[in-house]
């Protein structure tokens, strides 16, 4: 690896603009001016009711329009209309969490390394919710026109490059307003279109999508499995908790398609040799679905927000970008927020996004490139 790749424990800290880039943030960091994820109880703000005791209920269709008028405003630069709340949280990479303030501070780092950064919200790549929340998964992207942060927090220069990646919120409306906003996007991809990582990926990867004509919100409109998919998707993360690495017991389809761990789709037995893997390297891994941090569930559709830890005891391979031989295990742990969107048909699993902090574990982790 190149000599600016020396380690990855700048990126425990480090986290994306609105999900749009690495490391604007660091500079927050640097001045003491952002909390941590890590610094306050874990099940803080956990579960909430997908309608909170509250005087005011939008529609989910009333709060996907006001996730497409937030990201409008991004895209035009109008925090005057970002429909954040001025108590409004933000739930970063990385185990980072910012109020309204440092959030657009962020962003204002984040125009100075991509001018024209901008996700595609007409329409969404996922869009669907459940009560007072929104998933949304766009397709985003955008030049590098301007200073551009390495893995180790210094700045190169522009590299003229265009980025494009998938960017999720997972949001909580109160009355139109913004309160809670969960973000992620694909970091790792972005440093390999870039030239900082090595592997640049192809173009046009396949990736989950909701589509009216192939892949809906759901195939069967009046019947609705919410609360089936929800109990379902608990049991799965119940038998990954207790290392039950079969289709059956994970409730998925022997055709599953799972994205996100690698750049083409893995299919039933490539997921499960991942599980087990990751069982080798983490013994103890654990993703805290008692109660999730949120659980949401529209027709055939589920997202889930969730902490993920474990303990490092037994070598873990890494992606091919990052090294060759497996990082040896050294008695660390993690335990950062971890997202998947999931479609089911008949109780079953057939397409899963994960949503992993890769970056946010590898630096937890404290492990040396």
């Amino acid at each position: 690896m190149r000599a600016a790749l020396v380690s990855l424990m700048p990126l425990a800290k480090a986290v994306s603009a609105c999900g749009l880039a690495l490391p604007p943030s660091v500079q927050l960091m640097a001045r003491g001016e952002l909390g941590t994820l890590d610094k306050r109880a874990v099940n803080d703000g956990s579960l909430k009711p997908v309608n909170p005791n509250s005087e005011v209920h939008w529609t989910v269709d009333q709060n996907t329009r006001q996730m497409q008028v937030s990201d409008d405003a991004f895209i035009a630069r109008d925090f005057a209309r970002f429909n954040h709340h001025p108590n409004s949280t933000m739930y970063y990479t990385g185990g980072v969490v910012m109020n309204l303030t440092q959030h657009i501070e962020d962003l204002r780092l984040t125009f100075s390394t991509y001018s024209h950064a901008a996700p595609h919200n007409h329409n969404y790549q996922v869009i669907f919710g459940e009560g007072d929340w929104t998933v949304a998964l766009a397709h985003a992207g955008g030049p590098n026109d301007g200073p551009l942060p390495d893995l180790s927090g210094n700045f190169l220069p522009p590299t003229m490059r265009t980025v494009s990646f998938d960017l999720m919120t997972i949001a909580r409306w109160d009355g139109g307003w913004m309160m809670e906003e969960y973000l992620w996007s694909d970091v790792p991809r972005m440093y390999r279109e870039l030239g900082v990582l090595p592997m640049p990926p192809a173009d046009n990867l396949p990736d989950i999508e909701l589509n009216s004509y192939t892949f809906p919100l759901s195939t069967q409109p009046g019947v609705n499995n919410a609360e089936l998919n929800k109990a379902k998707m608990t049991e799965s993360d119940d038998a990954l908790n207790a290392g039950k690495f079969d289709a059956k017991s994970l409730h998925l389809s022997k055709d599953v398609k799972v994205y996100g761990l690698t750049d083409q789709p893995l299919d039933l037995n490539g997921f499960l040799a991942e599980l087990k893997d990751l069982k080798k390297a983490f013994p103890d891994l654990h993703l805290e679905n008692k109660p999730y941090r949120q659980i949401i569930a529209q027709g055939d559709w589920t997202a889930t927000v969730a902490m993920l830890s474990g303990t490092f005891k037994g070598p873990l391979k890494l992606p091919p970008y990052l090294g060759s031989s497996p990082a040896k295990p050294n008695g660390k742990k993690f335990n950062l927020l971890h997202y998947t969107i999931c479609r089911w048909q008949n109780g079953q699993i057939v397409e899963m996004r994960i949503n992993a902090d890769i970056f946010g574990i590898l630096g937890a982790l404290g492990i040396p490139l």
